[in-house]
């Protein structure tokens, strides 16, 4: 009868033994299968070509991008083609079209976005770049008279052409001073335009005169056709943002007929808006209100002679009464010669800015397109009358 419990103890104990060997078999195989995922959950060699690789590819073998900081905008070109568009809505969805096609990549329009408007396409200042790209002409290595600045003082004695034969377009009456502040300004177009910090034109070149004399025109002109998209011909309000807009993305800024509408509030806000080092606003899409560099440079046309209000004068102008304009010929004179050469200048050391014997003439020079206020009028009148009434005696 002790024979059956000593059975089923021995029985029972190779039962357990089997079982125990079951069991370490069981998690020997669950550590094998573990050791085996965790080898697969180690990061694999990168693969040669991702998908979005093989957009950048497909993208750069048909079309050239850039990020243009002067507008905040993508751009982008055929490779055969010299002008670059905006890359908008249509333009993404059109590439999305062509991915598929071609090379059959499903892609969505924010991923094609974050590729675009990444790294990917190098940050460019097209305007900076069109005068980087000007030839460096030999106009002459010395000024004939230089100031305390060791600058030049007048470019008379240098090889100027296209300057002089675009100024002689243009007949006015204070003439001796119409080409001397016509290089002035045009030299400091370039200086303002290269420098990304402070604003290097302090002036407004100012065209007064009879209508129909193409005044207008003839400033729009001073915008090189490479940079035809950056400038801005019209009414401006110093009180509105997009104002602010105009300065920082357009290389000349055309006020068209409106200086003597201003006000003295707008007037004292335009000097201003002429001389800023930076302009802040915010940009299309963007969240944030930026500091942008002061890009432009102003001109504006005036109907009539009569426009400044200060009578203290104002040196931010530099008006000129129109007689005539050879609009034809002015429009066949190439710009590019004109920055080049004014570019050249500026190599030189051409002082393109206002020294105080020059201000002081400049107030002397715009007294006759002083507004008459009627307190001056009175006292002119007063005046003439008291001078009667002493030769009458």
């Amino acid at each position: 009868m002790q024979a059956l419990p000593e059975c089923l103890e021995l029985s029972h104990s190779l039962r357990n033994f089997t079982l125990g060997n079951q069991t370490k078999q069981i998690m020997k195989k669950n550590a094998d299968k573990g050791k085996s995922e965790g080898e697969n959950n180690m990061p694999k060699q990168r693969k040669t070509s991702s998908k979005n690789g093989e957009i950048e590819t497909y993208l750069s073998s048909r079309y050239e991008f850039r990020y243009n900081t002067v507008l905040g905008r993508t751009e982008y070109r055929d490779k055969d083609d010299t002008h670059f568009s905006k890359v908008g809505r249509y333009e993404i969805n059109t590439l999305r079209r062509e991915l598929d096609n071609d090379v059959g990549i499903i892609t969505s329009s924010d991923n094609l976005y974050s590729i675009i408007e990444s790294s990917f396409s190098p940050r460019i200042n097209p305007i900076q770049e069109y005068f980087k790209a000007l030839p460096l002409l030999d106009i002459g290595s010395s000024c004939s008279n230089t100031n305390e600045y060791n600058s030049c003082r007048n470019a008379s004695s240098l090889s100027l052409k296209a300057i002089p034969d675009l100024a002689s377009c243009v007949v006015v009456r204070n003439s001796d001073k119409w080409l001397p502040y016509l290089t002035k300004w045009l030299v400091a177009v370039v200086a303002n335009a290269m420098d990304n910090r402070e604003c290097r034109n302090h002036t407004c070149l100012v065209l007064t005169g009879e209508q129909g004399k193409f005044k207008t025109t003839f400033l729009d002109l001073l915008c090189p056709p490479a940079l035809h998209g950056y400038s801005y011909t019209g009414k401006i309000y110093p009180q509105e943002k997009d104002t602010l807009t105009y300065i920082g993305q357009n290389l000349i800024v055309n006020i068209d007929d409106q200086l003597k509408a201003l006000n003295k509030r707008d007037e004292n806000e335009l000097k201003n808006l002429i001389t800023c080092p930076m302009v802040k606003y915010r940009m299309p899409y963007d969240k944030y209100v930026e500091e942008h560099p002061h890009l432009a440079s102003f001109v504006a046309s005036v109907n009539g002679n009569d426009f400044l209000t200060d009578p203290t004068g104002s040196r931010r102008f530099l008006p000129f009464e129109v007689l005539s304009i050879n609009i034809e010929r002015a429009k066949a004179i190439s710009m590019d010669n004109v920055y080049a050469e004014a570019k050249a200048l500026l190599k030189l050391g051409f002082r393109y800015w206002f020294d105080d014997d020059e201000i002081a003439e400049l107030y002397r020079e715009s007294e006759d397109f002083q507004v008459q206020t009627a307190e001056m009028e009175l006292l002119l009148r007063c005046f003439k009358s008291q001078r009667r009434m002493k030769v009458i005696r």
